[in-house]
């Protein structure tokens, strides 16, 4: 029977399904040009790596979900997303075998998290509001993303719940794999917010999301 439950799980890991996790890393193209974004994409700790001649720290790390031809990110990893579809980056030059150089996040304030409170009917519980509040500078438009993930997630404004197909191990030897309901932003209406002609391409041969200008 062990042996039936572990080749479910790895003919569901093979197969797969449209709200399946993709991890991914994230790059810029732009003037026939291809910029990294690096794993720490403060343009100060860049320009200090740059300056010393390092090479900086990139990895597939971002959690993406393709779904109806749509692409999906959870509120954890949308900033480094969002910056570069709002134009709000800052390009450095370096010529290396795969790439033409790194992209860090820009001056401009674009994006603002917080967390709200509201009272239940139920005295002393309250219900945790996480919001991400982002501004489209060229208009001045603002758009709200509301979400809660307890006592369960749930969607309230500008995103979606979807349930996502997780694997865990709990101890060594032991494969868990279900469905979760996790919190996703849809990064196709982010780029119908800003409107300013940016596209994404998911390239899943290279594991790499693209924001293209």
């Amino acid at each position: 029977m062990k042996r039936i439950s572990c080749l479910v799980v790895l003919a569901l890991l093979v197969l797969g399904c449209s709200d399946d996790r993709k991890y991914v890393g994230i790059a810029l193209k732009k003037d026939q040009k291809v910029y990294l974004m690096p794993t720490i994409a403060d343009k100060d700790v860049l320009e200090h790596q740059l300056s010393e001649d390092m090479i900086p720290g990139v990895s597939n790390f971002v959690q993406i979900v393709e779904d109806g031809g749509d692409l999906f990110v959870g509120p954890r990893d949308f900033e480094r997303i969002l910056n570069l579809i709002a134009k709000n980056y800052i390009v450095y030059e370096r010529k290396e075998k795969t790439h033409d150089g790194y992209v860090a996040f820009g001056e401009d304030h674009v994006y603002n998290y917080s967390i709200k409170h509201e009272n239940t009917d139920k005295i002393g519980q309250q219900i945790s509001l996480e919001t991400i509040m982002i501004k489209n500078n060229a208009s001045d438009d603002l758009l709200e993303i509301v979400w809660t993930n307890f006592p369960q997630p749930q969607a309230k404004k500008n995103c979606t719940v979807k349930k996502i197909w997780v694997v865990t191990s709990p101890y060594e030897g032991k494969t868990i794999g279900n469905y979760e309901e996790t919190v996703l932003i849809n990064l196709n209406e982010i780029v119908d917010f800003y409107g300013n002609g940016v596209r994404l391409e998911h390239n899943k041969k290279q594991g790499m999301l693209y924001v293209l200008q």
